[in-house]
């Protein structure tokens, strides 16, 4: 008789068995440091978020302390989000990610975002919330991605940039509102691998991902034109670099349709064009200004130093930033309305 043989599940790991983590924070520096970490936990009735703190002097050292205080195994296989306050960001920030990338079981998937003020505020916020807590910030900044508000980011991408030296980081800035509900205050400039603690707003946000050609599902821009609201929505985008010794000039055209816009006779040709002249003037404006405050934090979030370093590499000097910082750039736009509305 021959003997059945059964392949098992050796290594099997059973979430009922482990407190499952989906959000997990940073706040305080190497030598004092603080974590915290939001788990669910099922009741007959509902489902509560446990929140649990660690404290140490490294991220490995944080986790540890917290698991003396859960009546099982934190497990962070599934984790969606990690927040990082703004005071640890300025530090080397890759100092608390680099434990992820040492466990064979931590996903490289989770979002990662800055936070203004304490950390505390957003892990309580959590533990009203029927999804689980990661899962509950994973979406809002998977929503202002999709909205080209901030530039999309995974702890893996991140990373990766962190490491580049010719391109810098731009995380979600988040922040608690009035109403106990998180809000997004833009971006945060990192220049290395620090954040430097400037900042874009939501608008200058939208217009970093155009020059980025990183744009979501929808990117919309509004602007008072004659004393009438304008909104426009892209519908085209086309970026080129000219790159010369002492300059980079960022040609962009954008094609718009036309999404609100309570004046008549904008089909005239006369009256478009005008429209076209305003929009070019402001959102170019408004484009070399940001460009101004990525100079002035000496962050490369474009990552304009990687095409110089690839089809110029006798500009490309090694410290990047400062050469970026002191470089003659400037943003040079051309717009069309393509569509006027849903008659269009």
């Amino acid at each position: 008789m021959t003997p059945l043989l059964l392949a098992g599940c050796w290594d099997e790991r059973l979430y009922k068995n482990s407190s499952v983590v989906s959000l997990t924070g940073f706040e305080g520096e190497i030598g004092d440091l603080t974590a915290y970490y939001a788990y669910p936990e099922a009741t007959t009735t509902e489902m509560n978020t446990i929140l649990i703190t660690g404290n140490g002097v490294s991220p490995r050292d944080v986790r540890q302390d917290a698991e003396v205080k859960v009546e099982q195994t934190m497990d962070l296989s599934v984790l969606s989000t990690i927040l990082i306050s703004e005071g640890t960001a300025e530090d080397d920030i890759y100092k608390y990610l680099d434990v992820y990338f040492r466990d064979a079981n931590s996903p490289i998937t989770p979002k990662v975002a800055i936070i203004q003020g304490e950390l505390k505020p957003f892990f309580e916020l959590s533990q009203d919330k029927q999804s689980t807590a990661g899962e509950y910030y994973n979406r809002f900044i998977t929503s202002l991605e999709e909205n080209s508000l901030v530039i999309p980011y995974t702890l893996q991408t991140a990373a990766t940039v962190l490491f580049e030296d010719a391109q810098d980081l731009a995380l979600p800035y988040l922040k608690m509102g009035e109403d106990n509900r998180p809000i997004s205050e833009g971006i945060a400039l990192f220049s290395g691998k620090s954040f430097t603690g400037i900042t874009l707003n939501s608008d200058e946000g939208l217009l970093l991902n155009i020059l980025n050609d990183s744009l979501g599902f929808s990117a919309r821009i509004t602007y008072l034109f004659q004393e009438s609201p304008v909104t426009v929505r892209i519908n085209k985008l086309k970026r080129k670099l000219n790159i010369s010794e002492d300059k980079i000039e960022i040609a962009i055209k954008l094609g718009f349709i036309l999404s609100e816009f309570p004046q008549d006779h904008v089909n005239k040709a006369s009256s478009r064009k005008e429209l076209e002249q305003f929009l070019t003037e402001k959102i170019e404006h408004d484009m070399n200004e940001v460009i101004k405050k990525l100079q002035e934090a000496q962050s490369d979030a474009l990552g304009l130093g990687r095409n110089v370093r690839a089809f110029h590499p006798k500009l490309f000097k090694k410290d990047w930033n400062e050469q970026f910082s002191n470089m003659d750039i400037a943003v040079k736009l051309s717009v069309e309305i393509l569509k006027t509305g849903i008659l269009d």
